[in-house]
């Protein structure tokens, strides 16, 4: 048990955060953090003190501990005295512990201090190890180990008892020495004195205490604690354990501010590269105390050397300076390059090492330097020199650092390289001005730049054994753009005969030299990625070199052609995706063709799409039945003869019917489809197929086929392409069959010799078929049944037969709703208990309710006697409303005629009423008035001198009376007279009409100096007489309502767009009309002003209003008080055949 404290990773200083065993990564402490040592093979591992100061904290410690041991399948003893038995077996059950079933089967047992420690009412240290040692040996002969916890509050008021239990305590450490046994000892601080807690500080190698897991410094080994020299030993050990630890923590601390700052600079998101370098090589000379620090590029082959970057102050080493390699230091470092590391640094001085005396070298004394080699670039050299001398002898740490320094600075150079390159490529791709084929040239550039390799290709190759170079970069006489030969002795045959891409960087080295291919292209390195179009190989793409590469392709390369590989693929697969998109589009959009032509070009561009042969279009007539082939291309099969097939096995289009997805198989013969009377009849060997739905139902398959097996499987590019073919074809047939039913209601609708009891017996049959539903009804509500109007498919008498509307099902809970009901299974949704259900078994049911204006005059509905298999789709919903629709409109109208020819024969008889009155006016009161007049005219020529002031005075007033009477009568007759006297609509020329008004006013508007002008006027349909009357109703207000200016007044016409009607209005500056009286200024009799005010009747506006309307117009004024008045009202202009 001894490597149970260890780490999960083995490292120091780290929280006890995985338990007692780190293989198992079980919390046993999940609360405990602080550090602790691995314990290798100390024996104390196994015994730890808990030191708590309440129940709480004890417990979170105690009973992961106790469920951990549990779990492993050992036996655990809980020694309990300061809680009760009940309250340490609760705080398990809350832990998560099944006590019960731990209790049953002897993996758990508790006993009091009594029945352990006390065990004959006072402490004996040797009974206690005694019964210890026999619990562990029967517990691990048995179970897989023994853990004990032990609650030492028992020992508070017993100082004997406490001094011979510490002896015991140091005595446990053997006992549980082995690998099954551990000790969990409980202190309750706040209860047991300072003496006890510092004999558990001295006894227990490991504390636990304020949830922090410590080893423990203090701990005493027993041979010193039981040795005669503890006193002096202990403290010798305390002084050089504070030394120690103050020591521990310098070292710490310092090393800990340096990787702070290290890591600050290096995570500094802020930071620019040139910036983290500048900063790393300024903390790196401040760190080892040396004069300059800088980074240099360099290439062995060639001699090269120059200076990237420097820090610190020398004459001759700059940025940009070049040396030959050979005069510096770096040439050492160079050779001890380690390949794509950063090797361990070098470190050099003037005292053991000679160097020329160039570039500065005079002055370099000290030399810290490393290589770092760069991926697809020149390696740099990573240096610090000093010219003291004394600088020197660096520690082992220091050097530890220094590489550390060094790795971050090649991680900061790949990621600058890598980002460029990626950035690179982005670009390149994203381009969307550039073409396929400059992309492809761009990306071959910079593979050969990435890789160092000088020549790039991309081939397309072909099931005929030929490739053809589309694109290639590079100086190579066999490697040229258009290039077009056999494939057979290439590199490219290696690539598509190998799994995966292909990384040569010496072709000797793998056996190449010898080969054709070697001895044609002659390229040492080669590197390679296979592309591919969906599941089909298109070709490759290809980086070589004539010479041989210096070290393998990193991982990081290896990603960069995958994603130059990818990228290929991905467009080449999106062109050819959008090219077969387009061709759908052109075929499907086309309003030239034909469902039928549609369909077989689809046909034809699927087969060339999927490589297969056959393809065709199922239609299911009913859905245990067999398919019947609607459409088909590929069959040696006459165009009309039909053709049915059976996939009886659930195999083919039984199984793409029943499917969410497409269904495919590659091989048929391999698999149970070869036993379905398809392969067997028509050897159909691959397949692709998926369902057709018209709505939500499933009407049919759209498939592909051949007799001969594919090499490949299918694509998901090509699955969704069938996916979108299948759902344009289900869409198109369902509106097929939508626009057929349409047009069959129309037509029963539209036919004006059937009655409309006919109408709806046809509708219904319609809908039943629409439906496939047997049975059909037209229902009235009444009360709480429902009449049979008609019905169709069943037996019940019309007119007669009546059904239930109780429970609230089917009909009745249709004419609730304000839109149709459908169910697919009455059984399944609980309308079982229905009567209808019982008496005639509607297994399912559509419905919708229908309408007599505002009410609700029952329902026409379809049903039929089982279940259907689909539910109603949204196309069969909204051809029943148009059913329901049509029955409400037609019920809704004929109430309209039945109350409009009431209104008429009222308005006939109205009519009459007012042409009696008319008559009457016209004669019978007309004669009286006249006499009236007469005498008055009499009695004012032969009395008129008698009369005297006032006489003459009253019989003017009764002569006025009399003429404000006649025009009163003239006035209603003309008002009573608009609809019976007036003259057919006709062609009017308004622009004669207003002329001739005006001159009827000529006289009147010289009195008031008035002018009035107009716009051209159009023809409108009118009668001219009544036109003429509006006209002059309106101009003459218009003069007498101008106030004390001379009035001022335009006619002008307007165009409405909507209606096809003209706007004539007529505007005047008079002084206008207030905003609540202009309703009432159209009411006959109404007047706005005095008699003595303006004179007039009260009648022209009301009798204008009734001309305007008896030409289907409005009228209407916008005015404001002392701002004029604008009236205005519609016409129609003549129809076509009158203009």
């Amino acid at each position: 048990m001894n490597e149970m404290m260890q780490n999960a990773d083995g490292a120091e200083g780290r929280a006890l955060e995985y338990g007692f065993d780190p293989r198992e990564k079980r919390p046993m402490f999940p609360n405990a953090r602080g550090p602790v040592e691995p314990l290798g093979e100390r024996e104390e591992a196994d015994h730890f003190a808990l030191v708590y100061e309440n129940q709480a904290e004890q417990f979170a410690t105690v009973v992961p501990y106790v469920r951990q041991g549990l779990e492993r399948g050992e036996h655990c003893m809980y020694i309990y005295a300061e809680n009760t038995r009940k309250e340490v077996l609760e705080a398990l059950r809350s832990g998560g512990i099944d006590v019960d079933a731990a209790l049953d089967d002897g993996r758990l047992s508790l006993y009091s201090a009594g029945e352990t420690y006390l065990d004959g009412g006072e402490f004996d240290g040797d009974k206690a190890d005694a019964l210890l040692e026999a619990a562990m040996e029967e517990a691990v002969a048995e179970y897989e180990g023994f853990r004990v916890t032990a609650e030492e509050t028992w020992l508070t008021h017993d100082k004997a008892a406490q001094e011979a239990f510490a002896t015991c305590e140091t005595r446990v450490n053997g006992l549980l020495d082995g690998e099954a046994s551990t000790a969990l000892c409980q202190y309750n601080r706040d209860r047991l004195p300072p003496s006890v807690i510092e004999s558990v500080i001295e006894t227990h190698p490991y504390l636990i205490y304020d949830s922090t897991v410590c080893q423990n410094v203090y701990y005493t080994p027993p041979a010193e604690y039981f040795g005669p020299d503890r006193p002096s030993r202990d403290n010798e050990r305390k002084l050089q354990t504070l030394v120690d630890r103050t020591t521990a923590r310098e070292t710490l601390q310092t090393d800990e501010l340096a990787q702070r700052q290290l890591y600050a600079i290096a995570a500094d998101p802020h930071r620019s590269f040139e910036e983290k370098i500048d900063d790393l090589l300024a903390f790196g000379r401040e760190l080892f105390g040396l004069e300059i620090g800088g980074i240099a590029r360099v290439d062995p082959t060639t001699d090269f050397y120059r200076i990237e970057t420097i820090s610190g102050d020398h004459d001759q080493l700059e940025p940009g300076t070049e040396i030959p390699l050979s005069d510096t230091y770096c040439r050492e470092v160079i050779e001890n390059e380690s390949g794509t590391t950063v090797p361990k640094p070098t470190e050099l001085s003037s005292a053991t090492t000679d160097l020329p005396e160039t570039a500065g070298n005079d002055r370099v004394q000290v030399y810290l330097g490393t290589c770092v080699p760069i991926e697809g670039d020149l390696d740099r050299t990573f240096f610090f020199t000093s010219s003291d001398l004394s600088d020197g002898a660096f520690t082992e740490k220091e050097r530890v650092f220094f590489q550390l320094m060094g790795q971050l600075v090649k991680y900061e150079l790949e990621q600058r390289q890598h980002e460029r390159l990626l950035r690179d490529l982005y670009e390149t791709v994203a381009d969307t001005e550039a073409s396929f084929d400059a992309k492809i040239e761009r990306l071959l550039e910079l593979g050969s730049e990435r890789f160092g390799l000088e020549v790039g290709y991309f081939t397309q190759t072909d099931d005929d054994g030929t490739f053809e170079i589309d694109a290639a970069v590079g100086d190579h006489d066999e490697i040229q753009t258009g290039t077009t030969d056999t494939i057979r002795n290439t590199y490219c045959e290696k690539l598509l005969a190998s799994p995966g891409p292909i990384s040569v960087t010496d072709a000797a080295e793998v056996g190449w030299t010898d080969d054709p291919a070697y001895e044609r292209f002659g390229l040492d390195a080669y590197f390679a990625t296979t592309v591919h179009v969906g599941s089909e190989e298109y070709g490759t793409l290809c980086f070589g070199s004539e010479t041989t590469r210096s070290r393998p392709f990193s991982e990081a390369e290896r990603t960069y052609l995958d994603l130059m590989g990818q990228w290929a693929s991905y467009e080449l697969d999106q062109r050819r995706r959008r090219r077969y998109l387009q061709e759908s589009y052109e075929i499907t959009s086309d309003p030239a063709l034909s469902f039928e032509e549609k369909l077989e070009r689809l046909l034809e561009l699927g087969s060339e799409r999927f490589g297969l042969e056959m393809g065709g279009l199922n239609y299911l007539p009913t859905w245990d039945g067999a398919f019947k082939l609607e459409k088909g291309i590929g069959f040696d099969v006459d165009p009309d003869e039909e053709l049915w097939t059976d996939p009886g096995t659930g195999c083919f289009c039984r199984q793409a019917i029943t499917a969410d997805a497409p269904v495919e198989t590659t091989d048929a013969s391999e698999t149970e489809w070869a036993d379905d009377e398809v392969y067997r009849e028509f050897g159909l060997t691959t397949y692709l197929g998926t369902k057709i739905s018209s709505g939500s139902g499933p009407y049919g398959t759209l498939w592909f086929g051949s007799t001969e097996a594919r090499d490949r499987p299918f694509s998901d590019a090509e699955r969704t392409f069938i996916e979108l073919m299948g759902q344009w074809v289900g869409y198109e047939i369902e509106r097929r069959d939508h626009r057929q039913s349409q047009e069959r209601l129309y037509e029963i609708t539209a036919d004006s010799d059937r009655s409309f009891d006919e109408k709806v017996e046809r509708l219904l049959d319609l809908g039943r078929e629409r439906f496939d539903l047997d049975m059909g009804f037209f229902l009235e509500k009444q009360g709480d049944e429902f009449r049979v109007i008609k019905t169709c498919g069943t037996d019940l008498e019309e007119g007669v037969a009546t059904i239930s509307a109780n429970p609230g099902q089917y009909c009745k809970q249709t004419i609730t709703v304000n839109s149709p009901v459908g169910i697919q299974d009455a059984e399944a949704v609980g309308w079982d208990d229905d009567p209808l259900y019982e008496k005639y078994g509607l297994g399912c049911y559509l419905g919708t309710r229908v309408t007599d204006g505002d009410d609700i005059y029952g329902s026409v509905c379809f049903a039929d006697n089982g279940a259907r298999e689909r539910e109603f789709s949204d196309a069969e919903y909204a051809f029943l409303d148009l059913i329901g629709q049509w029955i409400s409109y037609e019920l809704e109208r004929d109430e309209r005629e039945r109350r409009l020819e009431r209104s008429n024969e009222r308005l006939e008889e109205s009519n009459k009423r007012l042409e009696q009155f008319a008559y009457a006016a016209s004669h019978d009161l007309q004669e009286p008035l006249r006499m009236v007049s007469s005498y008055l005219q009499l009695l004012e020529k032969r009395y008129g001198d008698d009369l005297g002031g006032d006489g003459e005075e009253f019989l003017e007033f009764a002569v006025d009376g009399a003429d404000r009477m006649r025009e009163m009568i003239d006035g209603l007759l003309q008002y009573s007279r608009v609809e019976t006297k007036g003259n057919p609509l006709e062609p009017v020329d308004l622009d004669d009409v207003f002329e001739s008004v005006r001159e009827d006013l000529r006289v009147q508007i010289e009195e008031t100096g008035a002018e009035i002008t107009a716009d051209p006027l159009p023809p409108v349909r009118g009668d001219a007489s009544q036109l003429r009357q509006v006209f002059q109703n309106l101009l003459a207000n218009a003069i007498k309502y101008s106030g004390d200016e001379p009035p001022r007044i335009h006619v002008s016409a307007e165009r409405r767009i909507r209606g096809r009607t003209r706007v004539i209005s007529v505007e005047d500056e008079g002084i206008g009309i207030e905003p609540d009286e202009q309703e009432r200024i159209f009411d006959i009799f109404d007047r706005l002003h005095s008699r003595e005010e303006y004179d007039g009747t009260g009648i022209g506006l009301a009798l204008c209003e009734r001309i305007v309307e008896r030409h289907d117009g409005d009228i209407w004024v916008d005015a404001e008080p002392g701002a004029g008045s604008t009236f205005s009202f519609t016409l129609r202009p003549p129809t076509e055949g009158e203009s």
